[in-house]
């Protein structure tokens, strides 16, 4: 686990371009609940719409909303993960292309170009604070005004669920894991009082280091980006309407924003 203020000491990109992390990702297809709302939110607008996905890893949302958009634009930092997209889909049509590019800086689009940005799986989770603060910067600025982000991120409010303890056949070893949750517990304690937190939570054999934070810290990040209308999902795809329970929401690890630009 890593503390909230501190940046990242390892690469988490060097993650992503592993073989085995990449090839992980070759086979997914299926949309999460809030994807599938926000997809049925867009379908009879994105014919008319030029999208970017961002994090694209494998093409799972690929393809399920490629087909759809005037323009599909997939994008991946890892250039293993953009090689394994052109092999899944060798044969794309002109108006879906597959382009290494950094979220932090996209100097290769314009200025207003993209009526739709998706950043799924919390890929904005695994650059550090000051770098996601640059990536809202860039995406504000390649989405058009009234156009729409939509991206998903790790609920900080929720971090109780990464450490309770599972009961285990082996009473020894359900002893060993309690007892570490109780000395985690004044860690956790504190992490839960931060705005955001960098978290090795175990993705991928706990070599990824990932960003928790919570929501109402979340939706103030977006405002300064010059963000607005923020929708918060829960991940059975429900919106949370009410924003007052938004500092109360604990027993999600996950959740997804669709705001304007």
């Amino acid at each position: 686990m890593v503390n909230d203020k501190r940046e990242q000491t390892i690469s988490n990109k060097e993650v992503y371009e592993a073989e085995d992390v990449v090839s992980s990702y070759t086979t997914e297809s299926s949309l999460s609940e809030p994807e599938k709302t926000v997809l049925n939110i867009f379908k009879d607008r994105l014919k008319n719409m030029r999208m970017l996905d961002i994090g694209i890893g494998g093409g799972r949302t690929t393809c399920n909303f490629a087909h759809i958009a005037k323009e599909y634009v997939g994008i991946d930092y890892s250039g293993n993960m953009i090689n394994a997209c052109k092999k899944r889909f060798p044969t794309p049509p002109e108006s879906i292309s597959f382009r290494v590019c950094d979220v932090r800086s996209m100097r290769i689009f314009e200025d207003n170009y993209f009526d739709f940005v998706l950043f799924s799986y919390n890929g904005i989770d695994v650059i550090s604070h000051m770098d996601r603060l640059k990536a809202l910067q860039e995406i504000e600025r390649v989405c058009r005004i009234g156009g729409y982000f939509c991206f998903s991120s790790h609920n900080l409010q929720g971090i109780d669920q990464l450490f309770t303890p599972q009961l285990s056949a082996n009473p020894i070893r359900t002893l060993k894991k309690i007892a570490k949750y109780f000395l985690l517990r004044p860690t956790i304690k504190k992490l839960k009082q931060s705005r955001y937190a960098m978290i090795r939570d175990g993705a991928h054999n706990h070599r990824l280091v990932h960003y928790y934070i919570k929501p109402k810290e979340q939706i103030e990040q977006l405002s300064s980006a010059g963000f607005r209308n923020v929708r918060v999902y829960s991940l059975d795809g429900k919106e949370i309407e009410d924003k007052s329970r938004l500092g109360t929401i604990t027993d999600t690890l996950w959740l997804y924003y669709l705001c304007e630009a």
